[in-house]
């Protein structure tokens, strides 16, 4: 059998290492990077679908926003109807300045409300103030009125007709001094309480 020449078994000793050095690399240096690279393209993945339902949700916001200021009357004329706080004293100049306006003379108002309705101390409230969850919450008054026929009709068309969320549920009426009338009316107003 003829002997293979040294320089051949050193040759092929070398290329063997060589192929054990590449295989270790490629198990130890290349395999991992490997890894860790399709991780973050993974992880790159998932940032770019959530940037897009970001940019999704951002563009929805906007317009919202841009129909909220397009709509500030129709926002005011809410905020008027169904005011966010039971602030009885609101209710009772809203009444005075209905009557003043049509000339009648209020002899007695008196507004009740719900006694957990205050809020002036909740600073979270208060610095998110659409953030809570409300719910409509009754206003119950009585007030008296005096003045002519036609003075009474105008008071209750400007109750009926005002921003404020106003019902009538009693009604009565009756003679009064120097031929004018009498009117006492139960009322309830409406407003939206946080939810406790």
């Amino acid at each position: 059998m003829p002997k293979v020449p040294k320089s051949a078994q050193n040759a092929l000793v070398e290329v063997v290492l060589l192929i054990v050095v590449c295989g270790l690399f490629t198990w130890f240096i290349i395999l991992p990077k490997k890894a860790e690279i399709s991780a973050k393209n993974a992880s790159l993945a998932k940032v770019v679908e959530q940037e897009s339902t970001v940019s999704g949700d951002l563009a929805k916001l906007q317009s919202m926003i841009q129909t909220l200021n397009s709509s500030s009357n129709q926002v005011a004329d809410l905020d008027q109807a169904l005011p966010l706080d039971g602030n009885t004293v609101n209710l009772q100049i809203l009444i005075n300045s209905l009557a003043q306006s049509v000339g009648v003379a209020v002899t007695d108002v008196e507004v009740s409300g719900q006694p957990n309705t205050v809020v002036a101390g909740d600073k979270a409230l208060l610095s998110d103030p659409y953030g809570a969850t409300r719910t409509l919450q009754t206003l119950a008054g009585n007030l008296s009125v005096t003045g002519s026929f036609a003075q009474l009709q105008a008071f209750l068309q400007k109750l009926e007709t005002s921003a404020r969320l106003i019902d009538v549920t009693d009604l009565e009426m009756d003679a009064a001094a120097g031929g004018n009338l009498s009117l006492r009316l139960g009322i309830n107003a409406y407003y939206l309480a946080p939810s406790s």
